[in-house]
């Protein structure tokens, strides 16, 4: 069995990883959905990662999973996990902040939802934004229960922040691509995932948010990791 930490990105809360972590501990795994704080002006890129740290489970493999923007924190707790799993995440530069990145290749996002990017502090668009960038894979009646997860990360002085990062670290990764993001680049997430991970990517048919949309190909997928990392190897 392992110990899982499922990370939740700018638009959600914890609530959004439920039917994975369920799925999860019915298979026997420890599993941590931390919330995360919403609005810390005052912490930094580390000060994050050191809050998931102290989420995880104690038990090995360790296999953390951030979804879209918290893929940023990811690298930065390599040596406490066993296995990197980048879910439609961004997958930061060493030395660059993530506004940087994007200025440089603007492929990394969709221009619909950059253009979108103000009326998120709007809490009235919430709905109408999640539909159309968020859950618009998931079934008629997933709809409801899905927007229930909405939640602004504010992250504005964090995609400024360079990576502390000096190198890229000799961690396992793996990348989860969802083919019909609508929010984070499928074809950026497969290039990076290439030439910065070194793995080929996974491919899912879903929108930015798989693990709502599509919890139980999310659940196998993730088992299926797990299993390639046995006792923490």
């Amino acid at each position: 069995m392992a110990g899982f930490t499922l990370i939740h990105g700018s638009t959600q809360n914890a609530t959004a990883w439920a039917g994975v972590a369920d799925r999860l501990r019915s298979h026997g795994h420890s599993v941590s959905a931390p919330d995360l704080p919403k609005s810390k002006p005052a912490w930094t890129l580390g000060a994050y990662a050191d809050f998931i740290v102290h989420a995880m489970p104690a038990i090995r493999p360790r296999l953390v999973v951030a979804h879209s923007f918290s893929g940023v924190f990811l690298p930065l707790i390599a040596s406490s996990a066993d296995c990197l799993v980048f879910e439609a995440a961004v997958i930061p530069e060493p030395g660059r902040s993530v506004y940087d990145q994007f200025v440089s290749d603007r492929s990394m996002f969709s221009a619909a939802w950059i253009e979108s990017g103000s009326r998120w502090f709007d809490s009235a668009e919430h709905a109408t934004l999640a539909r159309d960038f968020l859950f618009h894979d998931c079934e008629l009646d997933a709809v409801l229960p899905a927007l229930n997860t909405v939640e602004l990360f504010d992250t504005r002085h964090l995609t400024m922040e360079p990576s502390p990062l000096v190198d890229w670290p000799s961690a396992r990764c793996a990348s989860i691509v969802s083919s019909k993001d609508r929010t984070l680049n499928p074809a950026w997430s497969r290039r990076v995932a290439e030439t910065r991970l070194g793995v080929r990517p996974i491919e899912i048919e879903a929108g930015h948010c798989p693990h709502t949309s599509r919890p139980d190909e999310i659940t196998m997928i993730l088992r299926q990791l797990a299993d390639q990392h046995p006792n923490g190897a």
